[in-house]
């Protein structure tokens, strides 16, 4: 399948793809494939890489799940786990549900509640966490591991996208269907597409700017709009402000985002709101 062209959208903040909201990782490796996308600790992973690992990953979860909408809870500590899972959801025809994986289990609890998942992906941490709520939401089909793997547990990410050797293409979709379901929010895949051009737009970014990332949880709109931009994110997680400021300076960050706000970044200062 070709890249879905660019259409004029009612949006004022820019011309929009068509489909879902998936696309974006394909127009971004279309555009610039061999840039960085991603970097957290020493791993790098491209543009092109990355929009590859999320077709990989949502064959497994297509034949895993199905692809009909079905809402799937992701929750991933600050790293290049999070935002590949996210999108292979979207690009397998299921509903996101973004969560902090620092919740405590009792909100946890009535996040499965609340959401009625099909099926959680969570870290090995908040998996060994959340056992005794996992086992007691009947609702719920299935449990994947974002990362290491558990001894007779469920099935992680890896082994899951290792399951077959076809690519999932984004597909052209009502725009109105939902893609993310975010706390009270239920976003279509046409919000978050608005939303992610918005978020580049008034952050100011551009095909050379680099994010730090430094909020406790990555959030959707946060990847969305650096795909939109061709901007490189740079996870990293760390509660310290000085702390952050720090690695973005070392980094070279054009922009420093604190997980609330994003802002522009000037070398040996701090981030200025934009």
């Amino acid at each position: 399948m070709s890249t879905p062209l660019r259409r004029i959208s009612r949006s004022p903040h820019a011309d929009l793809p068509i489909g879902s909201a998936d696309v974006l990782p394909r127009l971004a490796a279309t555009a610039w494939p061999h840039r960085a996308a991603l970097r957290a600790g020493d791993r790098t992973v491209t543009f092109a890489e990355f929009d590859h690992d999320v077709s990989r990953l949502a064959f497994g979860l297509r034949q895993w799940l199905g692809g009909d909408g079905l809402p799937v809870v992701v929750a991933a500590l600050p790293g290049i786990d999070f935002p590949t899972a996210c999108h292979a959801v979207l690009r397998s025809g299921n509903v996101v549900a973004p969560i902090n994986p620092r919740m405590p289990a009792t909100t946890f609890a009535g996040v499965l509640e609340a959401v009625r998942p099909c099926a959680v992906m969570l870290g090995r941490a908040m998996f060994e966490r959340v056992r005794p709520e996992l086992a007691g939401h009947t609702g719920l089909e299935q449990v994947l591991l974002l990362d290491a793997p558990t001894f007779n547990g469920p099935l992680t990410c890896a082994e899951l996208a290792t399951r077959g050797s076809l690519l999932v293409e984004p597909r052209d979709r009502d725009e109105n269907e939902p893609a993310v379901l975010a706390g009270d929010e239920r976003l279509t895949h046409h919000d978050v597409k608005v939303r992610a051009y918005a978020a580049a737009t008034g952050a100011g970014f551009g095909e050379g700017s680099v994010v730090l990332n430094a909020g406790p949880a990555f959030r959707v709109d946060d990847v969305c709009a650096a795909l939109a931009a061709g901007a490189t994110q740079v996870v990293f997680g760390h509660p310290d402000p000085a702390a952050a400021v720090r690695e973005a300076d070392r980094v070279g960050a054009t922009h420093l985002c604190d997980g609330v706000r994003t802002g522009h970044f000037r070398s040996g200062g701090e981030a200025v709101a934009s």
